[in-house]
């Protein structure tokens, strides 16, 4: 495996994933009360919410796996109606916007009308540092731009009569 064929936008985007995956297991949001005998906590992690959580990491390793596949293999990918550069950016963005509106929108844990605000704990930010590292990496990718919008994108023109 040659990582020089990678672009700068591959190496941001796969260094930011691993990093993400990583704070998938560090808590996220949690807890503590000092009883008087002692103190109790909890917390949860990533993998806890899945609209915050499991869907940026499912599209993060998406995203990994095309770089792979298009650096990697001889494999023909199909032409999609965007450039692949632009397909990265906005998932990239949506990674990046998902787990910011996870850190900005509270959490909370209850039942039966017993809720309990939770606090945000270091995991939480560390992925959102990443998820805005992917965002970035898709950026680049962006920017470099080497890709043509589909099939029809080299045709001519049509010559007048």
């Amino acid at each position: 495996m040659d990582l020089n064929k990678l672009s700068n936008g591959d190496k941001v985007i796969m260094g930011a994933g691993i990093v993400f995956l990583i704070a998938m297991f560090l808590p996220w949001w949690g807890i503590e009360v000092d009883t008087g005998f002692g103190t109790v906590s909890g917390s949860n992690s990533g993998w806890d919410y899945f609209l915050g959580g499991i869907l940026p990491l499912l599209i993060v390793v998406a995203m990994i796996a095309l770089i792979a596949v298009q650096k990697f293999s001889t494999t023909e990918l199909p032409a999609p109606p965007l450039p692949w550069s632009q397909i990265y950016a906005i998932a990239g963005g949506l990674v990046g916007v998902i787990l910011l509106l996870r850190t900005v929108i509270g959490s909370s844990e209850g039942e039966g009308g017993f809720e309990i605000d939770l606090d945000r704990k270091y995991g939480l930010f560390i992925a959102l540092l990443a998820a805005l590292g992917v965002a970035a990496g898709g950026f680049l990718k962006f920017q470099e731009g080497d890709d043509e919008i589909g099939a029809g994108a080299g045709s001519t023109p049509p010559t007048p009569f």
